[in-house]
């Protein structure tokens, strides 16, 4: 295939693949947007504003077999319905949205999500470094940036005065530039994951300390024992 042929096909796949993040981010606005609208927790709302937005964008993903944006999705889309105005986090208890009282269905619910998160980052962060050679213990830039992506996620529960402001006062402003950050981070780490060398060998840290002498030493202990020898054979001739 010629290199315009080529580049041709790239360009195809990356627009698809933007239609693809459009469609299914338009899905999920809609979602949003009905549960803002009815302000009532019901199945109907859990169709509308959860299921319907997760099963089309993992159809959509899924059809594109781009598995970097279907774990993506996967691990961002807990984090837009988890509070206002889906409050997904107080499903266990809907119609009521709680907040306090009762605690415990609430808590249980936001460390399902959050660990939902974290599994599903991993995994996108994972998949993006397929064909290096490299895992993620051995790519400290890219879990960083996955990480500030999770906290970016979930920014709202920053235990900072200044935060909690913003949150009360703008909420939906807010959530929209988290949100967008969090995107923004896992982009880095996807484009960090892609900069790495496919199948370059990765040496721990501290352990090529010594391993080149060593082998030098041993090729040159080699050389000095074949010189011996030819010296041995000289003198040995007759």
């Amino acid at each position: 295939m010629s290199g315009s042929g080529r580049w041709n096909c790239l360009s195809r796949a990356r627009l698809l693949d933007i239609l693809a993040v459009l469609a299914s981010s338009s899905i999920v606005f809609i979602g949003l947007v009905y549960a803002q609208v009815v302000r009532t927790y019901d199945l109907t709302t859990l169709l509308v504003s959860v299921v319907i937005p997760l099963v089309f964008g993992v159809a959509v993903f899924s059809v594109r077999k781009n598995r970097v944006l279907l774990f993506s999705f996967l691990a961002l889309i807990w984090a837009v319905v988890d509070d206002a105005p889906v409050y997904f986090d107080s499903v266990l208890t809907w119609p009521e949205v709680t907040r306090f009282h009762p605690f415990i269905p609430r808590l249980e619910m936001n460390l399902v999500i959050h660990l939902l998160t974290l599994l599903f980052l991993y995994l996108a962060m994972r998949e993006a470094l397929k064909g290096t050679g490299v895992g993620l213990l051995q790519a400290p830039g890219v879990v960083v940036l996955a990480f500030l992506a999770f906290v970016f996620a979930y920014a709202q529960n920053i235990p900072l005065l200044a935060v909690q402001l913003l949150v009360a006062n703008f909420w939906y402003p807010f959530d929209l530039v988290e949100k967008l950050l969090s995107i923004f981070f896992i982009w880095l780490a996807v484009k960090e994951a892609g900069r790495l060398e496919p199948g370059a060998p990765v040496v721990p840290s501290g352990q090529g300390i010594g391993v080149a002498p060593v082998s030098e030493a041993a090729g040159n202990q080699e050389k000095t024992g074949e010189n011996a020898g030819d010296r041995r054979t000289i003198e040995n001739a007759p």
